[in-house]
């Protein structure tokens, strides 16, 4: 075992006793959020593009429905996701929500950090369960349609966002478009469950 895999073993079981020790996990955060960092998603970019463009700071208020995602672990069987965020000044806190494929209750994930990139506003840094890290890049969005693309800096990571639960097939067809050319591989990606009307 390299060094690199013996470390991520280590941190896999951090998480993995802090889990054991809340409950079953139903606080800390799954999808998108924890463990990314330890998490291999298959071949993945040589590092995540830099965020193309300037975030409005409204982008990290209010409710995003994930559309796709780059399969992960702490995701499987999460069928219709969504997180809910708020931000006071350059700190932001983040509720995110999974119902399960089998329907049964949902899970709820939440973490808070901050802005890392003051007037870009494009790079966040996420701490969950009070120990663990993360940064996300908003790579690319469409303010005006409403679709943000978020990854993480190795470029392992990719989730298609929208403001709208369902959003019409342009507007997906858009957001994909630019996910491959931003380099990600579109053939692995799982999609949320339609959500109804």
């Amino acid at each position: 075992m390299t060094g690199q895999s013996q470390k991520d073993q280590v941190q896999k079981g951090q998480v993995q006793d802090r889990v054991s020790r809340r409950g079953g996990g139903r606080d800390i955060l799954a999808a998108a959020f924890v463990v990314v960092a330890v998490l291999v998603a298959g071949p993945a970019r040589a590092a995540a593009p830099a965020p193309a463009h300037r975030v409005d700071p409204s982008n990290y208020t209010g409710r995003w429905y994930e559309i796709a995602r780059t399969p992960n672990r702490f995701q499987r069987n999460c069928a219709t996701p969504f997180v809910d965020y708020t931000r006071d000044g350059q700190t932001v806190r983040a509720v995110q929500q999974c119902a399960p494929v089998n329907g049964r209750n949902g899970r709820v994930y939440r973490s808070s950090g901050h802005i890392l990139d003051p007037g870009v506003n494009a790079k966040v840094r996420l701490t969950f369960l009070g120990f663990w890290s993360q940064d996300y890049w908003v790579v690319d969005h469409d303010t005006a349609a409403g679709w943000a693309l978020v990854g993480d800096p190795a470029g392992r990571f990719i989730w298609v966002m929208s403001r709208q639960p369902n959003p019409p097939q342009g507007l997906r067809d858009a957001a994909l478009a630019r996910v491959r050319t931003l380099g990600y591989d579109t053939s692995r990606l799982e999609y949320a469950r339609n959500r109804g009307s």
